[in-house]
């Protein structure tokens, strides 16, 4: 089987949340900060303009300049635990009843792979890939063909599967259907589901929450609480 990763497998539909905590671990305090300014831009540009824009700014603000095996470490010893709390109990169990399980993710592959293998048991990653200069380095682009949304999710599924398709296809959003709609049973998950990300609030709501989470920084350890604070009310 196949499945997506935000809003179907966990519960949330945004990956802002683990952008921000590799952008604070793998990176600093200031990039969280810029990260987090940049967010109407890229409601905007989500709402309006492309999602593969939008998780491309989150990209290449989150990740340019950073370190490869300082992306890795993060995403091995930090971001499972948070990724653990929000996996989605009923989509779990389907997707771990079925043999050979993949998944189709717009993330960046290095950022969620430690997770789905060693906790979801997922046997392969299908992710968004990052440009690494030669010292080891993420340039902050991604590689062909892009992010994988829509047909690039379905182009991905035919590359690794050929003619031997997938039983199920798992996804929670309309860019979903173009990978969904090559495997044999189409399963859309949530798509009712009330919208709760940060990305998806009005942007007063958003604009009136964030000031309150930026007034409680005072520490580096304190944003972190405040993250998890804001993730865990909203997520």
């Amino acid at each position: 089987m196949a499945s997506d990763l935000d809003g179907t497998l966990l519960v949330s539909r945004s990956a802002f949340p683990y952008f921000l905590l590799v952008a604070i671990e793998a990176g600093s305090l200031l990039r969280g900060l810029i990260l987090l300014a940049s967010v109407p831009f890229v409601y905007f540009t989500y709402l309006f303009i492309s999602e593969a824009m939008a998780i491309k700014t989150f990209i290449f603000i989150a990740f340019a300049g950073l370190k490869i095996r300082d992306i890795e470490l993060v995403s091995r010893s930090v971001l499972p635990k948070f990724y653990a709390d929000d996996v989605h109990p009923e989509t779990w169990r389907v997707f771990n009843s079925f043999g050979k399980r993949y998944i189709v993710t717009a993330n960046p592959r290095i950022m969620v792979e430690p997770f789905v293998k060693t906790f979801l048991g997922a046997d392969k990653v299908l992710g968004t890939e990052l440009e690494a200069t030669k010292s080891g380095r993420a340039t902050g682009f991604i590689k062909k063909p892009g992010v994988l949304v829509g047909d690039h999710k379905r182009d991905a599924l035919l590359k690794e599967f050929g003619t031997n398709l997938p039983d199920l296809g798992l996804g929670d959003r309309e860019t979903d259907h173009d990978f969904m709609s090559i495997c044999k049973v189409r399963s859309p998950c949530y798509l009712n589901c009330k919208i709760t990300s940060l990305l998806f609030t009005s942007p007063s709501f958003f604009l009136s929450k964030l000031f309150n989470f930026l007034v409680k920084i005072y520490s580096v350890k304190e944003f972190k609480l405040c993250v998890y604070a804001i993730w865990t009310e909203y997520y």
